[in-house]
């Protein structure tokens, strides 16, 4: 499973291109393919997964006998830390380079006021059992970009989602946290606002942006909504009015008699239980947190979907100048972010293989 570090409609934005069916396959494709090199680029991952690491013990090493660096493997949290069979996990510390109490932690330590200590067991071979939360930091940091719309179990694949109080962040290819379960967003429709439909006539001028509707805090700034078979995208919301931009999304121009039914791009196609949470039963309005990743990653991997995605549309033979002068195109702008992203997030050592 590829958990990618943006969104198609972040992607669709940057294009400014349509949210056909096609396109959002493709744009899917390609922010996966970019994530990966961002991987790469940076040697780091950086959204949360429960698991547990193995890990030598360090006295085998020249490394301290009472630290363990963890390498690629950062943790935002530890919940468990056996050494050699016994658990330690309240005499240990988690450090990183800088000092601060923050994570991503690139460390863990034996507290030496303890009486713990990392031991090797029957062998030093994977003595020590690490447990918790891996990546660059928690989900539960981000503000609730959405409410769930009714009760579901645990075998559900559809949600519908919900605006909360004016934020309305998922996206295809978000990653969400509900209650204690990590899900992954891979496709979204069209659903009826529930209970909302136009206060008024509409004509077919694109002179007319503004939308009567039952209330207005029942949608978010810079969403999708279609009527009839317009679509149009929120730019404001006034009280019980929306001012929109008309014929969004290549739809056509039309006009709306009032009372008519108001849909949003709010049901989504999901994975559950994803980096080792389990699918589970939530309730209706439970708060919906899509995760933050570092906006520079986010830039980098919105910056690389793009290039791709017109290399592909130019059959990867993009060239500048004519004739003599031809010659490919480099991209300086992107090289900026790549850089600009390396120093802020890369991991600038890595453990060699002896």
């Amino acid at each position: 499973m590829q958990i990618p570090y943006a969104t198609v409609e972040q992607v669709s934005d940057s294009l400014e291109i349509m949210q056909s069916a096609y396109a959002k396959s493709l744009i899917f494709a390609k922010i996966g393919a970019a994530t990966r090199s961002v991987e790469g680029f940076l040697h780091r991952r950086f959204y949360p997964e429960q698991r547990t690491i193995l890990v030598d013990w360090p006295n085998y090493s020249s490394a301290p006998t009472w630290e363990i660096d963890l390498g690629d493997n950062e943790l935002i949290s530890v919940s468990q830390v056996l050494s050699g069979g016994t658990n330690i996990t309240a005499d240990v510390i988690l450090r990183r380079g800088d000092d601060k109490a923050e994570p991503p932690y690139s460390s863990i330590q034996v507290d030496l006021s303890s009486s713990s200590a990392f031991t090797s067991g029957t062998t030093f071979q994977q003595a020590i059992s690490i447990a918790g939360l891996f990546g660059d930091k928690d989900t539960s940091t981000s503000v609730a970009g959405a409410a769930l719309s009714g009760a579901i179990n645990s075998s559900v694949t559809t949600l519908v989602l919900n605006p909360s109080s004016g934020y309305y962040t998922p996206g295809i290819g978000s990653l969400i946290l509900l209650d204690t379960e990590r899900i992954l967003l891979i496709d979204r429709r069209m659903s009826a606002v529930s209970g909302q439909t136009t206060g008024g006539s509409i004509a077919a001028l694109q002179a007319t942006k503004t939308i009567a509707v039952t209330s207005g805090a029942a949608f978010a700034d810079s969403e999708t909504i279609l009527i009839d078979a317009e679509r149009m995208r929120i730019d404001d919301i006034a009280g019980n009015n929306l001012i929109v931009t008309r014929a969004w999304d290549g739809t056509a121009l039309a006009a709306h008699t009032t009372g008519t039914a108001i849909y949003g791009l709010r049901t989504f196609i999901v994975q559950r239980g994803v980096l080792g949470s389990t699918a589970a039963s939530h309730s209706d309005a439970a708060s919906v947190y899509a995760h933050e990743y570092p906006p520079l990653v986010n830039e980098l991997t919105i910056a690389e979907s793009v290039v791709l995605l017109e290399q592909n549309a130019g059959g990867y033979a993009r060239t500048i100048g004519s004739g003599s002068s031809q010659r490919e195109s480099v991209g300086k702008g992107l090289q900026d972010v790549r850089d600009r992203c390396w120093r802020a997030h890369a991991r600038k050592s890595r453990k060699a293989a002896v």
